[in-house]
């Protein structure tokens, strides 16, 4: 079955005309600054501004679907592909990689303004919490200002893997060379300034490790102090639910994912590390930060209460209409006019789970097979049907999960400067077997290893906006469902046209 797409009218709050670079919306009058100061007089200001930063995230143009579970998946051709029939929507456009044509101009203008915009708020907080700092105790100012500091690298680094060239470490000089996303550390109403991509990564680099040493100060995930030292600042929930804040863990997984995506040698030892501290320090965390912050391993007998895998999420996002969102895409039991689903059909679900039926990922708790009419039965994934969850665990997001970090550690000890292969299959052992695959991987080298981790990657992250950041990091020339090579012009999204009229460069 192909899927049929039919006429959308999309209604839009605003039109592309309107969307101008982030730098110049912020039009900093004497009054609206004097408003920002009385905002940051007190730890509730600067807890409201943060929080508002994590709800900016979950945003329709951002993680809540379009940076997430949606387009990436599209671009990475995860799922069966759309086909053309009497009008098409920018999906149908996106998969075949044609960014000119204008639905898919909403979603480039879309994720990008609203990045942009979050990253001002976080500037905004930035730039008074030091100027305030005596309306902060300690543990306040460290957790508050490391989470700042990584919402920014966080959606810079994302804007740079979706608007920048992939394949860094085989042509390191060709890229360090090249201008990256602008990366915006102030409220101005001046122009940021581009800077090379070797220079963006000092940028991002410093703001993570900033934001690492806050953090491994004051978080509770971090086991800076007992959780009962907590509790008389943790009125509000704040120092609740860690993994829905960029807490240590998920800064340090997040170096792990922006080294590797740098590639060179030195980073891949950076990023090792960073992936085998989360390793080790993840899990350990669990029973001690109070009843609301609960992280483990799962277990096919979990799946059907935690079908996004909540209880592995190191950082996720709660979205309050994920079922609005997702319902069109992700569709139980969908039929043959269901036509914006996402879905496998049988022979990618045996290619992609290579036929183990042992391993819980490609059983019906995670995905859900069609009731289709004239058509093939296909499957489709049921991360988001979380409808059913506990209150507790419903409307996430995962944006940063536990096995990616194995993923990323098999990877370095396989391919680094001192290759270590029998780890590198200890990693992968691990999650397979925590998948139900007990066969383990033996006597590969590390080609061979690589080729397992690329599917890990299929099997794991299915639904989650992953894997097209994988093809792209490393360069892959063909992807599933797709017979034309994969090249620089599918794989770097333009930047907005708005951009590219005052002088952008990519």
């Amino acid at each position: 079955m192909k899927k049929q797409i039919i006429s959308i009218t999309l209604f839009l709050a605003g039109t592309v005309g309107m969307l101008t670079s982030c730098e110049n919306w912020l039009d900093q009058t004497s009054s609206s600054e004097i408003r920002a100061e009385d905002h940051f007089q007190s730890v509730e200001g600067f807890r409201q501004a943060l929080i508002g930063c994590y709800i900016g995230m979950t945003d329709a143009s951002l993680y809540g679907k379009d940076m997430s579970w949606l387009i990436p998946e599209v671009l990475g051709r995860q799922f069966e592909p759309y086909t053309l029939f009497s009008s098409v929507t920018r999906e149908y456009y996106l998969q075949n990689y044609s960014y000119g044509v204008t639905s898919a101009k909403e979603f480039i203008d879309g994720s990008w303004a609203k990045a942009y915009n979050v990253i001002a708020n976080a500037n905004e907080a930035l730039a008074y919490i030091d100027t305030n700092r005596e309306v902060l105790n300690d543990t306040d100012y460290s957790v508050i200002k490391g989470e700042l500091l990584a919402i920014r690298a966080y959606l810079h680094f994302d804007l740079a893997r979706l608007f920048g060239y992939g394949n860094w470490a085989a042509r390191k000089a060709e890229i360090d060379s090249k201008n990256a996303v602008p990366y915006v550390t102030t409220v101005s109403k001046n122009l940021t300034p581009q800077v090379s991509m070797a220079d963006f990564f000092t940028l991002l680099t410093d703001d993570l490790s900033q934001a690492e040493q806050l953090l491994k100060a004051e978080d509770p995930i971090a086991g800076a102090h007992e959780w009962s030292y907590y509790e008389d600042m943790n009125e509000d929930g704040f120092y609740d639910w860690r993994n829905l804040h960029l807490n240590y863990y998920a800064v340090r997984a997040l170096q792990a994912r922006v080294y590797l995506w740098e590639g060179s040698a030195a980073s891949k030892e950076l990023a090792c590390k960073a992936a085998e501290e989360v390793i080790s320090g993840f899990l350990a965390m669990d029973g001690n930060l109070g009843s609301l912050n609960h992280f483990a391993w799962m277990t096919s007998s979990d799946v059907p209460s935690y079908p996004a895998l909540a209880l592995e999420q190191i950082f996720a996002l709660n979205v309050a209409t994920l079922r609005e969102l997702t319902t069109e895409y992700y569709v139980e039991n969908y039929k043959d006019y269901d036509y914006a689903a996402l879905y496998l059909v049988p022979e990618d679900v045996q290619t992609i789970y290579e036929g183990i039926t042992s391993d819980w990922r490609s059983h019906l708790d995670l995905l859900s097979q069609t009731m289709s009419g004239a058509s093939s039965a296909g499957y489709t994934s049921r991360k988001y049907n979380q409808t059913s969850t506990s209150s507790y665990y419903g409307n996430r997001v995962p944006l940063i999960r536990l096995p990616e970090m194995y993923y990323i550690a098999a990877e370095c000890y396989a391919t680094g400067a001192t290759p270590d292969l029998s780890l590198a299959m200890e990693r992968l052992n691990t999650v397979r077997e925590k998948r139900g695959i007990y066969t383990p991987l033996e006597n590969l080298d590390a080609e061979g290893v690589m080729e397992e981790i690329a599917k890990e990657y299929r099997k794991e992250f299915l639904a989650e906006g992953v894997i097209f950041y994988f093809y792209k990091r490393l360069g892959y020339t063909t992807i599933p469902h797709l017979t034309e090579t994969m090249d620089d012009a599918k794989y770097v999204v333009p930047y907005p046209d708005f951009e590219v009229q005052m002088g952008r460069v990519q």
